[in-house]
């Protein structure tokens, strides 16, 4: 038999379908931007815009319902890219400022980046379609599944999971303790999926979801319910635990390659000045930030770095002119006598260079922890050191990239993850210090839990990506940390945002984006043990293991 002509749609089809399309694309952009405007943008923090992701995928699920697998997924990746576009935007502005990219080449990569992790939405979408037209799994419950699987599947720089948004909904977030952020993830798809369904069925005439409607009330009950118990139970363990009272320092003097000579020279005084001023005001505790400390650096192994015998002066000239000896001027603890916990560099000599030209020792990202007399009581190496900022892989073999990217970092990465010790009135006080990026890593912050620490420490600089929401997406990527283990946590940083965040989970105090300042907490002093510190990311893990089952279980039942 011949194969039958196919003809030219008629006009009006083509003008249907083109109407069509751009619907299409005008809902997936609108549910892009209702989603990254949950996060942290440039209206923050003044505008908290948190609430708009549990309806943001309605848009998006309209255009999906009626399409094929494949044009499921790409409409998925389109709106997965525009989101992350949207919600990572300040990466251009970094690759131009300091990898010294030109500006289309800035701009291109970061749009790369936004496309890699629109495979997210492209494989959540794809998912979705394939277990809903399958198998009898309905939206309400595939759609929150694959979300949470694809989070924990696609590996990311920055691993940002949905239910990070509602850092500032302390109450849903309660159930962190428990399954982890991807439950909060959870539940926001499924209030998203059951929004659609009440669309769907206004709009087309069909029957409301109403089994759907009343079990997600009931898990939003038990969420809220849990949420609230749960706060009031850690509020009275808070209010009766001893308090450490912290001085956290933000001079503000931001990467010395911007920063203007007369910054890059009284860095360390300002240091000094605002720690004598916290410690004026009670602080037993002082905490500077990542890489505050950039004087010199400091032997790895250490045991004391002596305190400063010469008076604390105003401005650098005052120090040359004296002349102040440079011992005395490099040292960290000078006109005050508090213990000092400081981020810098450390250095370990080395006998065999990595490359040719290499410098004849291994640098280390640092947390060092010095007692009042310069006792050195700790230190902390970065172990998971941030992929092409502070490392490059396999760098061995193409140590040229240095000549072409000079801000790329070449630290080594440390090799235990160990708290810090300090005494409080005789009693050990067990600090967990992260650097940076690792506050981010919920698996990583749980190698903690298993040595009963006090306090979480995460000190950061976010200069790097200057005047931009990253500060502020940043502080609620860590700020689930706390919850996690119920502790409370101090996030000092270089330039802004430092903070405090109870042990709910709750921005006790920050810093303003720019200017010198001091902030002060007494902290509660607290252990926990968690059901999260003892499974981790099951949650998520199950969440992918049943949605691939069920994907594979709608592959075998149309064979």
């Amino acid at each position: 038999m011949s194969r039958p002509q196919r003809h030219a749609s008629p006009p009006r089809r083509r003008r249907r379908l083109t109407r069509r399309a751009l619907l299409d694309l005008l809902l997936v952009s609108l549910s892009a931007i209702l989603t990254f405007t949950a996060f942290p943008t440039a209206f923050a923090p003044e505008v908290d815009l948190f609430y708009l992701i549990w309806f943001s995928h309605v848009p998006l699920l309209w255009v999906l319902r009626d399409k094929a697998p494949k044009a499921a997924f790409y409409w998925g990746w389109l709106a997965g890219t525009l989101i992350n576009v949207g919600g990572y935007h300040w990466l251009a502005e970094m690759l131009e400022t300091f990898g010294h990219l030109p500006s289309p080449i800035a701009w291109l990569l970061m749009i790369l980046h936004g496309a890699w992790m629109g495979v997210l939405w492209a494989l959540w979408a794809f998912l979705v379609n394939r277990i809903v037209n399958t198998t009898r799994v309905p939206l309400e419950w595939a759609a929150p599944l694959a979300m949470v699987a694809v989070e924990i599947a696609v590996p990311r720089i920055f691993p940002a999971y949905m239910g990070n948004s509602q850092a500032s909904f302390p109450l849903v977030m309660q159930v962190v303790d428990l399954l982890g952020v991807p439950a909060v993830t959870f539940l926001i798809y499924r209030v998203n999926a059951v929004l659609y369904l009440w669309v769907r069925a206004k709009l087309e005439g069909r029957r409301p979801p109403m089994r759907a409607t009343k079990v997600t009330a009931v898990m939003l009950a038990v969420v809220f319910l849990y949420g609230g118990a749960r706060m009031y139970q850690i509020d009275r363990r808070m209010a009766d635990a001893p308090k450490l009272r912290l001085g956290i320092v933000e001079a503000d003097v931001g990467i010395f390659q911007k920063e203007p000579e007369e910054n890059i020279q009284n860095h360390l005084l300002k240091l000094q000045r605002l720690s004598a001023q916290a410690e004026a005001e009670g602080a037993e505790l002082i905490l500077w930030s990542e890489s505050a400390y950039r004087f010199e650096a400091i032997p790895r192994h250490a045991r004391h770095v002596a305190p400063s015998k010469a008076a604390l002066v105003k401005d650098y000239r005052q120090d040359i002119i004296k002349p102040t000896p440079i011992s005395e001027r490099a040292a960290p603890i000078r006109g005050f006598k508090t213990p000092l916990i400081f981020g810098g560099t450390s250095l370990e000599p080395r006998a065999t260079p990595r490359w040719e030209g290499d410098a004849p020792f291994n640098p280390y990202n640092s947390a060092w922890l010095l007692a009042e007399d310069g006792a050195v009581l700790g230190r902390y190496d970065k172990v998971k050191p941030l992929v092409f900022g502070e490392y490059i892989p396999f760098v061995e073999y193409f140590p040229w990239i240095y000549k072409y990217i000079p801000t790329a970092g070449n630290l080594e990465a440390g090799t235990e993850v160990k708290v810090m010790e300090t005494t409080r009135w005789g009693e050990p006080v067990r600090l967990a210090v992260s650097i940076c990026y690792e506050g981010i890593l919920s698996s990583f912050m749980r190698s903690f839990s298993g040595q009963s620490p006090h306090l979480i420490i995460n000190m950061t600089n976010d200069d790097w990506f200057g005047q931009t929401a990253e500060r502020y997406l940043h502080l609620i990527l860590a700020m689930p940390r706390a919850i996690e283990h119920r502790l409370a946590m101090a996030r000092p940083t270089l330039t802004g945002v430092s903070a405090f965040i109870d042990a709910n989970g709750r921005l006790i105090k920050q810093t303003r984006p720019t200017g010198a300042e001091t902030l002060l907490w007494s902290a509660p002093l607290l252990q926990s043990q968690t059901l999260y510190q003892l499974i981790g990311e099951a949650f998520a893990y199950f969440c992918l293991l049943l949605t691939l089952g069920l994907y594979l279980w709608g592959r075998w039942r149309r064979r």
